[in-house]
């Protein structure tokens, strides 16, 4: 065999060889989820996350990778420092159809395990407002250094360029193994196939939506796929027109269009989608975790085509005593949201009147100036006028309906959604074959015995800060897994 290539990433590579050649499992994509899935298949990593030596008779796995540079992704995420995994992680920072299923498969490797797993490794984290987990050297390279290096020592062979073209089970009636073609006319004979190719989501890294297709050929439910952690696209015509630059926390709710506003913010209501945090005001709508966030849950109502409205609550962050008041003095805002059962509903009327009456006290004073002690001028007066008031009009000419329309003007505005940008600028895609079709600690296919997926090509998709990640460190470990242990079960 060639000795492994090296690129100026620290990335390594085996160029690929024609003719059939067989293997116990071949992972189909070296990202996260699949290096994961390897190290796990060989026996090389522990439900803990540490080191092991696998057996004399592990299995021997093959890992293939479309491009011949490795990682790409996570060497672009986190603006290059690679946001690891986030400090406390579970099912409801996700978006999937079965939360229950995926309780289970976070908890068998958790958290703790990712920790363990890096910084026994040589590749300390630190922790970054509100949670985020970042490697010391703050440099992705070096968590890709760590993961090949691991998956060299473990004996498992890995090719690239390897481009899959085709994916197919055993002959009907045989207990034969997969059959895998290759785009430069070689082949491979697999017992058990591990797929993590990956979404659609930044194209330049090589995703290119194959294992979604091939699963869908395979006849499995997928649910339509879509970009997702990637910016709003906002009417021209929105209150936000004319802000960009601006960035302010705010909590976004995409709600169904028409929802009086005391409906939205009473406590029975549960909305669409909801998150709290930064949020970055774009020349085409908004960006920053905030957006990011909904961005997945608004693709999927656009789609559908439901009648949604996203409103901005750029009040409740703001509050001195607020769950966001210890980041308000930050030189730089976090990175991430707060978690879901931290994210504040809108407030009432009642309530909101009461916290801003501190400010309302000189009835002389110009609304917009008065209200600018807590909140930035230009968003305030933007807001206020979307709402057909002027800011410069005395408090005490506000009348009874004047306060209604201050309420809902910076509680609950309506940012006049008409979509999200695409693939190009997406972090993740949401969407993929449903955890339902999986089972549920091993990730392998109900339909089709011996093909395991993992990683985004799921329909399991989290939230800015890490959480993309630790699921694919965690489906990358139970597909990995599950495939030796039916091996050994034969």
């Amino acid at each position: 065999m060639p000795a492994p290539a090296h690129d100026d990433l620290g990335a390594r590579s085996v160029p690929p060889q024609g003719g059939v050649r067989r293997c116990d499992v071949l992972v189909v994509g070296a990202g996260a989820a699949g290096l994961l899935a390897a190290l796990a298949a060989r026996g090389a990593v522990g439900p803990d996350g540490a080191a092991r030596t696998p057996a004399a008779d592990a299995p021997s796995v093959v890992l293939l990778n479309n491009e011949a540079r490795l990682g790409l992704k996570l060497l672009v995420s986190g603006g290059g420092r690679c946001n690891v995994t986030h400090a406390r992680v579970d099912e409801h920072d996700y978006q999937t159809g079965a939360p229950h299923v995926l309780r289970g498969l976070l908890r068998a490797f958790p958290v703790a395990s990712v920790r363990a797993f890096f910084e026994r490794r040589g590749c300390p984290l630190y922790e970054e407002p509100p949670g985020k987990l970042f490697p010391v050297s703050d440099d992705a390279r070096q968590v890709l250094g760590v993961l090949l290096a691991a998956v060299e020592r473990a004996g498992a062979l890995l090719l690239a360029p390897a481009e899959v073209v085709d994916l197919a089970p055993p002959l009907a009636g045989e207990d034969g193994p997969w059959r895998v073609a290759l785009a430069d006319g070689g082949a491979w004979r697999a017992r058990r196939v591990v797929v993590a190719t990956g979404g659609l989501s930044l194209p330049k890294t090589g995703s290119r939506g194959f294992g979604l297709e091939v699963l869908a050929r395979l006849g499995h439910t997928i649910e339509p796929p879509l970009p997702a952690l990637t910016p709003l696209l906002l009417s021209d015509e929105g209150p936000l027109r004319g802000l960009a630059g601006v960035t302010s926390p705010f909590v976004l709710t995409l709600a169904p269009r028409g929802a009086p506003p005391e409906q939205v913010a009473g406590a029975r209501f549960r909305p669409l989608a909801r998150a709290a945090g930064s949020l970055l005001v774009t020349h085409k709508g908004a960006s920053g975790p905030a957006a990011l966030d909904v961005s997945g849950p608004c693709a999927r109502a656009l789609a559908r085509r439901e009648e949604v409205a996203l409103l901005a609550d750029v009040w409740s962050l703001h509050q001195p005593d607020g769950p966001w008041a210890s980041y308000l003095d930050l030189p730089r805002p976090p990175g991430a949201c707060l978690a879901a059962d931290e994210a504040p509903r809108p407030p009432t009327r009642e309530a909101f009147l009461a916290a801003a009456a501190p400010l309302l006290e000189d009835r002389a004073r110009g609304l917009g100036n008065a209200l600018a002690e807590r909140l930035p001028r230009s968003l305030v007066q933007a807001l206020l006028r979307a709402s057909g008031l002027d800011p410069a009009r005395p408090i005490r000419q506000v009348d009874a309906r004047g306060w209604g329309r201050v309420h809902v003007a910076l509680t609950q505005a309506d940012l006049r959604l008409v979509g999200v940008d695409g693939y190009q600028k997406a972090e993740v895609t949401a969407g993929g074959v449903v955890l339902q079709e999986l089972e549920r600690t091993t990730l392998e296919s109900r339909r089709h015995p011996g093909l395991f997926c993992c990683g985004e090509v799921v329909d399991v998709t989290g939230r800015l800060g890490g959480f993309n990640f630790q699921w694919a460190w965690a489906s990358g470990f139970a597909a990995g897994a599950g495939a030796a242990a039916t091996l050994a079960r034969g």
